[in-house]
């Protein structure tokens, strides 16, 4: 155990849909780095065991029951007698983080594995929480992949990730560059930020940079990832990745970039510009309509309205039972897309069912 507890950790950050899959599976394929699929199990269930620091069985036994009751946990494909095989025997003192990551350890890639010397965890709910993060996990780093905020818009709109509508979607992507500028600024050695566009278009360079700064080995071969994707059936069958994840089987290629010149309007091009403020220029785009005039950011404003309301409603339920928290924070931004999808376009639901 005490070996495991000196692994080092890193986290990918950013909006859905802004690169953070493919970023994960890039690290997936290398044999030195357990990164399973998002489950946010370590800040859902913190407030329950966060301060323990003796553990005996029965409350070892109750956090393995925890653990898997948890959204998404399903796709770790991780067994409950592997879990008290790994865990049952850990009574004793040890911080929360190293029971976690001997959660970690048990997940079962599609990809081959030698000796695990990093952890990851790919979050895009992570990204407000890397302070409490580095509490966990001390030492850890953390990348925050961006994405064009229009391209980003475009693609939450076509998977019917969250409610579509430019100006809440355009101005969360703000709030959590925000967010994470103000990490950087404050713990630069540990918080880094890249952008989508560079990540496809030059994935060397960037994969490159991203391993001299998490300390993970540098291989060629994750680039051959959608070759192992494409042999896992189990996962090409599902219709929540045929929905969500496709791109996984194909090659990284930078076809995405600037789609949002042909799929959306003037008006919401102009809305999202008007949303974005400020920000898409500090973090490297160019707003095609600076001055978007004064009504479209009246139209503008009740999006932004609902992201801000949406921001503090966050802080609130952060005060909840554990229980209400992991249910509203994990699982109602895709009930609210349902509920949308039900009434306005009933035809695209396929794919939610498995969720």
């Amino acid at each position: 155990m005490t070996e495991r507890s000196n692994i080092p950790f890193f986290f990918i950050v950013g909006r859905p849909r802004s690169g953070t899959t493919l970023l994960r599976t890039l690290f997936d394929a290398n044999p030195h780095v357990a990164i399973p699929p998002e489950s946010q199990f370590v800040v859902n269930l913190y407030p329950k065991y966060g301060s323990v620091t003796t553990w005996n069985q029965s409350l070892l036994m109750e956090f393995i029951q925890d653990v898997q009751k948890q959204w998404l946990f399903s796709t770790w494909k991780i067994a409950e007698e592997e879990l008290k095989v790994a865990l049952l025997p850990l009574t004793g003192d040890h911080s929360y983080g190293d029971i976690c990551k001997e959660v970690y350890l048990k997940y079962n890639s599609i990809f081959s594995k030698d000796e695990i010397l990093f952890f990851g965890d790919k979050n895009p709910g992570y990204t407000i929480y890397t302070e409490l993060l580095s509490k966990i996990f001390p030492g850890a780093k953390f990348i925050h992949i961006i994405r064009d905020y229009r391209d980003h818009f475009v693609s939450v709109r076509n998977v019917d990730f969250e409610l579509p509508m430019v100006s809440l979607v355009v101005f969360k992507w703000r709030l959590f560059v925000k967010h994470f500028r103000k990490m950087v600024e404050k713990y630069p050695d540990t918080h880094l930020e890249i952008k989508y566009e560079d990540l496809v278009t030059d994935p060397e360079q960037e994969m490159k940079r991203l391993c001299r700064f998490t300390g993970i080995p540098f291989d060629p071969q994750i680039f051959d990832f959608y070759k192992q994707a494409d042999q896992d059936h189990e996962m090409a069958k599902s219709e929540v990745f045929k929905k969500f994840h496709s791109n996984l089987f194909k090659k990284i290629k930078p076809d995405k970039i600037g789609v949002y010149k042909k799929e959306l309007t003037t008006k919401q091009i102009k809305m999202a510009d008007a949303a974005a403020g400020k920000y898409a220029e500090l973090v490297g785009y160019q707003r095609d309509y600076v001055s978007p005039g004064i009504w479209i950011r009246v139209q503008t404003f009740p999006g932004i309205v609902i992201a801000w309301k949406l921001r503090l409603l966050t802080k609130i339920v952060d005060h909840f039972p554990y229980t209400w928290r992991e249910r509203i924070l994990s699982r109602w931004p895709l009930m609210l897309a349902k509920m949308y999808l039900r009434i306005f376009n009933p035809k695209r639901l396929t794919g939610f069912s498995d969720l």
